[in-house]
């Protein structure tokens, strides 16, 4: 997938919000919500917060989350052969996090995650996603860090 081809960093005040993003990103947060993505979809990947995007960045195993808490939710998981299929597993990832009741305004963009631009906001729906379940179906939530450790 990494083609080699980085853009350049954005200077000014695009730069400093994405500075601002990467500095809310919290690296306990990334591990336990991994930990509880493994838990439900039985999936065999590293947990480590080092690579959250990418283990999530294809997509594929956003969309097996899904269909773990409702099966049925994502009808097909498309193989990450290019950067398109890619875009539309996480696409219909968040499609159906909405459907599942998480807002809009909690719902990460796919470049947010498919360009590292934004894992927090990535964090932020995948906690949105996992207390809507906890109510709705009684799935256990991830392990919740401290407030202090934030």
């Amino acid at each position: 997938m990494a083609s080699g081809y980085h853009r350049p960093r954005p200077s000014g005040m695009a730069g400093a919000i994405l500075d601002k993003q990467k500095a809310k990103f919290n690296e306990k947060e990334a591990k336990n919500l991994l930990e509880w993505i493994q838990s439900l979809t039985q999936e065999s990947f590293p947990t480590d917060a080092a690579g959250f995007k990418e283990v999530l960045a294809d997509g594929q195993l956003l969309c097996k989350l899904l269909n773990a808490i409702q099966a049925g939710t994502v009808k097909k998981i498309m193989k990450p052969i290019s950067n398109f299929n890619c875009l539309e597993n996480i696409n219909q990832f968040c499609a159906g996090a909405r459907k599942l009741g998480v807002k809009d305004e909690e719902t990460f963009q796919s470049v947010d995650l498919f360009e590292g631009r934004d894992l927090f906001s990535v964090c932020v729906t995948l906690q949105s996603l996992a207390r809507k379940v906890e109510k709705e179906f009684g799935i256990e939530p991830p392990k919740q860090i401290s407030r202090d450790k934030i």
